[in-house]
């Protein structure tokens, strides 16, 4: 409980009191007031936090994407530079505010007035651009703090990807970001950009500009976040912000999210992800923001070989199976791809389409084959190709060849013209089985894709919506232009299967959408302070790892219950044992330099009887002593 003694005329304070979040109680004495309040963490109490907390976010990405000034530091008049490509895009791109170079050796860079330091600077700074080497990093920094600048993007590489050095300098960056007030980017990134008219920011050295749209992306990869704005370029997807967050000393995903849920000119998020720095605040955040705007993540580091890489990366990936990882996105409502490309995939469809109703697909294709292909695919993964009612396959037979299938898939057959697909989208469309269309065009001789698709986004404008519609052109080239105009866009996708995929991740998406939210459990028998006991006591060894009793203890705490088991210390002992447990039992050498057992052969199973246990534990322990691992005791199990 807390306690305070404010005046009476301190109305200020008892505001700051209130609005804490915690239940406060208020009684007078003589020119006093007498406050108490219990700081438990209420859920009152953590809404409130977190709304702040998400207010902090808005506001410290606001000063990144919505600067009033930019200065870059270390520009450079050499095209083909990081520092010379960042400005350049600045200047190309047409930042409405101003842009000043920062460089010690040059008077002009790209015709606009350089400056030798940002103090030089003759107006305010409010987003500091720095492409400087790493040791000069620092200096740089503590100079824009100097000056007033609010927000930092570190590109230059060299801190805690890099090892204990660099690491170090990491520390010193964040400590003069923190006592300026100055929030960080970075550092180890490729930059940032937004879209939005009045702003119009690329600062990035990405060679190509970003498209305008309604996507914000995030990758925590640099290099990977420049082929990425590239291949968005390719697809016509338009962002509607972009952040490489490269080392995440400070500004994180789960900012972003924050920034993303408040944005209005932003629907859809993707996010490359490497590794979590808190996943149960990501968790919590995400649950909220998925509500309102789908969340789609490719999250690398699925292997041992890929886990080690990312360590060695920009982040170090959580000590856990991916299976915990899909376990923490399927409940937060987040849409895992397996690749980066499979990410654009549902991206296009989730920026342009409305999300299916249902899990009832129709299928329209003028060739068998792919029909098939994309049932089954669609079956696969959870969604349902229902027949059409019969009304409308009787439709469908009086307009269509008399070879054609009119079930569901809707095979128009070869020879099916732009008016037998216009008259079969509009049929299907309009069967109250039918939650979402694919329609499939493998390109024949007769009938040409343009024409197709033409028929396609006319119906589909008369849809208005109500249900998405996939496209399939099975081409070497790219979607025909009509399947775009400046009301609404189509999505394309070559090969069936790529379809039914992006649009069974929608389908399950818009499912949890729907589910009443979950309430967490709690647990009054906890023991904490036993726990917390345990582990303090280890932590006096100052390394190693718990022994047998010490983790039975602690899973105790937590009403984990493990197999029943004894500690012994001789194979004597673990024969009485075994003689009094009757039944089978596995047998296990234990010991602080023990830890993959079974590749020692230091667990015996199916063991029967004590001399068989005895003979067993013996031959353990003299093969374990040979390789200079002499097991401190043995633990015995009944076989489960």
């Amino acid at each position: 409980v807390f306690e305070a003694e404010v005046m009476g005329s301190n109305q200020a304070m008892l505001n700051v009191f209130r609005e804490s979040g915690f239940p406060i109680e208020v009684s007078a004495t003589a020119g006093t007031l007498h406050v108490t309040f219990p700081t438990a963490l209420t859920t009152a109490a953590i809404e409130r936090f977190e709304h702040r907390e998400a207010l902090a976010a808005v506001n410290a990405l606001k000063s990144f994407f919505k600067p009033s000034a930019v200065a870059v530091i270390g520009a450079s008049r050499k095209r083909g530079s990081i520092g010379g490509e960042i400005f350049r895009n600045l200047l190309r791109y047409g930042f409405e505010g101003p842009v000043y170079p920062v460089n010690p050796n040059a008077q002009v860079i790209q015709s606009v007035t350089a400056y030798p330091t940002i103090s030089e600077v003759p107006g305010p700074v409010e987003l500091a651009i720095i492409v400087v080497p790493a040791e000069q990093v620092i200096d740089a920094a503590a100079s824009c703090a100097r000056k007033g600048v609010k927000s930092l993007v570190v590109i230059s590489a060299g801190f805690s990807e890099t090892g204990e050095e660099g690491q170090r300098r990491q520390k010193e960056l964040l400590r003069v970001c923190r006592e300026s007030g100055m929030r960080l980017i970075g550092p180890n990134c490729m930059g940032i950009a937004n879209t939005e008219e009045g702003v119009r920011l690329d600062a990035t050295f990405a060679p190509t500009e970003p498209t305008a749209g309604r996507v914000g992306f995030s990758s925590q990869s640099g290099a990977l976040g420049l082929a990425i704005l590239e291949y968005a370029e390719s697809l016509g997807l338009g962002l509607s912000t972009f952040v490489s967050v490269g080392n995440k000393a400070d500004i994180s995903g789960n900012d972003l999210l924050h920034y993303w849920e408040a944005d209005a000119g932003t629907d859809v998020i993707l996010l490359y992800l490497e590794s979590f720095g808190n996943p149960k605040k990501f968790s919590r955040i995400a649950r909220r923001v998925g509500q309102k705007k789908p969340i789609v993540v490719v999250k690398s580091g699925r292997s041992s070989a890929g886990a080690r890489a990312t360590s060695s990366h920009t982040g170090a990936l959580i000590a856990a199976s991916d299976i915990t990882v899909d376990a923490l996105f399927r409940q937060s409502g987040v849409i895992r791809t397996d690749t980066l490309e499979e990410l654009f995939d549902v991206a296009a469809l989730l920026a342009n389409q409305p999300l299916p109703k249902g899990k009832h697909v129709g299928i329209i294709t003028n060739a068998g084959g792919p029909g098939i292909l994309c049932a089954d695919a669609c079956e696969a993964r959870g969604l349902l190709i229902p027949l059409l009612s019969e009304d409308n396959q009787q439709k469908l037979r009086q307009k269509l060849f008399p070879s054609a299938s009119t079930a569901n898939p809707v095979d128009l057959i070869a020879q099916a013209t732009a008016d037998h697909y216009r008259f079969a989208i509009e049929t299907v469309a309009g069967d109250p089985h039918i939650d979402s269309l694919i329609v499939i065009f493998t390109p024949p001789l007769a009938t040409r894709a343009e024409d197709v698709a033409s028929a396609i986004m006319e119906e589909a404008k008369k849809i208005r919506r109500s249900k998405p519609v996939l496209t399939v052109f099975v081409s070497p080239h790219s979607a025909p232009l009509e399947l775009n105009s400046e009301q609404l866009r189509i999505p394309c996708y070559r090969f069936p299967e790529t379809a039914a995929i992006a649009l069974a991740r929608a389908a399950r998406y818009q499912d949890w959408c729907g589910r009443p939210e979950s309430t967490f459990p709690q647990f009054d028998d906890l023991k904490r302070d036993e726990a917390a006991a345990i582990i303090a006591n280890a932590l006096l060894r100052g390394s190693g790892w718990l022994t047998p009793n010490e983790t039975t203890s602690l899973l105790a705490c937590y009403g984990l219950p493990i197999v029943d088991q004894q500690i012994l210390t001789t194979p004597e002992e673990a024969a009485i044992a075994a003689e009094a447990m009757n039944c089978r039992v596995a047998l296990k050498a234990m010991g602080p330099n023990l830890i993959h057992k079974t590749e020692l052969n230091a667990v015996q199973l199916n063991l029967s009887g004590s001399e068989e246990v005895r003979v067993a534990a013996e031959e353990m322990l003299d093969r374990l002593k040979g390789m200079d691992k002499t097991p401190a005791e043995f633990v015995l199990q009944p076989m489960v």
